[in-house]
C-alpha cells in the first residue's frame, strides 16, 4: 500500500501537488500534464510509488502569462516554490520534453542542496522543429473531423507560414498560439463542443507550444549524462528518437522496458522501479551547459 496521506502544510503557486506527506523530502516531477491526453501522467505514477516523499508536479503558468517566458523564467518560477518551502529535494523526474527542464531544476536545486537524483522517463529534448510539428499534428487531428479538406490545409499552410516567418522558437510559439485562438473555438463550435471548450483548448494548447518553445533553449545533455533513463520499445520515443551514436553517452544508465510509450507511467513495473531509483544517490556531478 502507498504511504498515508497528508495534507500539504503548504499549497504551491506554480506545481500540483500530487501527494502530500508531512514533513521530510519532494520529489519533483517536470512534464507539461494536461487531463485526457492518451500518454499516462504522472498523477498515475505516482498512485503506484510506495516512497515516502511528497510529489510536485511542475504547472504551465495560466494562460496569457507565458507569452515570451524563457525557459529560465519557468525554471525560477518553479524553484520559487522549491525555496519557500524549505524542504529538500529528494528528485526530479522528467518526462519526454520535460527532460530537459528536469535537468534546468537539478543544476539550479544543486545551488541551495546535496545534488537531487535525475530519473528521466523516455527523455526527449524540446526543438524547433517541435513546435510546428506539433501544430500540424494538433491541428489536422482536430479540425479534419469538422473541417472540409481545404480548410484543414489552410490551417496547416498558415502554421507553415508562421514558421518561415517567425525567428525564433517563442515568436513562433505565439504566432501558432495565436492561428489556434482564432480557429479551433469556431471548428469547435461547428463539431458541436460545448460553449466555451474551443478557447479552453486553444489556450491549453498555445500554453504548451510556449513551453515547449522556451524549452528549446536548453541543452540538457550534459545533466543527462548523470540521470538513469527509463526507456519505453516505442519507435521514436525516449532514447531510440537519438541517432545511435549519441545514445551511449547520453545517460549514465537505461533500464528497458518492454512497454509501449503511452503506458509507461502507469504500470506497476516502472512504479517498483521508481520506487528503487528513488533510494539511490546522485552518480555524477555536472552542470547544464
Amino acid at each position: 500500500m502507498p504511504p498515508e496521506v497528508h495534507q500539504a502544510t503548504r499549497t504551491p503557486a506554480a506545481h500540483s501537488v500530487l501527494r502530500a506527506a508531512e514533513g521530510g523530502a519532494l520529489v519533483v516531477a517536470a512534464d507539461f500534464g494536461t487531463a485526457g491526453r492518451p500518454s499516462a501522467t504522472f498523477t498515475e505514477l505516482v498512485e503506484g510509488l510506495r516512497a515516502p516523499y511528497e510529489f510536485w508536479e511542475t504547472m504551465p503558468p495560466p494562460h496569457g502569462e507565458e507569452a515570451g517566458m524563457s525557459a529560465a523564467q519557468h525554471i525560477e518560477r518553479w524553484m520559487r516554490d522549491i525555496r519557500e518551502s524549505g524542504r529538500p529535494v529528494r528528485a526530479v523526474i522528467g518526462f519526454c520534453s520535460g527532460s530537459v527542464y528536469a535537468a534546468g531544476l537539478v543544476d539550479e536545486i544543486a545551488r541551495l542542496q546535496k545534488r537531487p537524483r535525475l530519473v528521466l522517463i523516455d527523455p526527449d529534448l524540446a526543438e524547433r522543429h517541435m513546435v510546428i510539428g506539433h501544430y500540424e499534428r494538433f491541428m489536422t487531428a482536430r479540425l479534419t473531423p469538422v473541417l472540409t479538406g481545404e480548410e484543414v490545409e489552410a490551417a496547416v499552410r498558415a502554421g507553415r507560414d508562421a514558421d518561415a516567418a517567425a525567428a525564433t522558437p517563442l515568436e513562433l510559439a505565439a504566432a501558432l498560439g495565436a492561428l489556434c485562438l482564432r480557429i479551433l473555438p469556431d471548428a469547435c463550435e461547428r463539431g458541436g463542443a460545448p460553449e466555451g471548450r474551443g478557447r479552453e483548448l486553444a489556450e491549453i494548447f498555445a500554453s504548451y507550444l510556449h513551453w515547449l518553445a522556451a524549452g528549446a533553449e536548453l541543452d540538457a545533455r550534459a545533466v543527462w549524462r548523470e540521470a538513469t533513463a527509463i526507456n519505453s520499445r516505442t519507435e521514436g520515443f525516449g532514447l531510440d528518437a537519438f541517432p545511435e551514436e549519441e545514445r551511449a553517452g547520453l545517460v549514465a544508465e537505461v533500464i528497458d522496458f518492454d512497454i509501449p510509450h503511452l503506458e509507461l507511467m502507469r504500470t506497476p513495473e516502472v512504479a517498483r522501479t521508481v520506487d528503487g531509483l528513488l533510494q539511490t544517490e546522485q552518480p555524477a556531478d555536472r552542470s547544464l551547459a
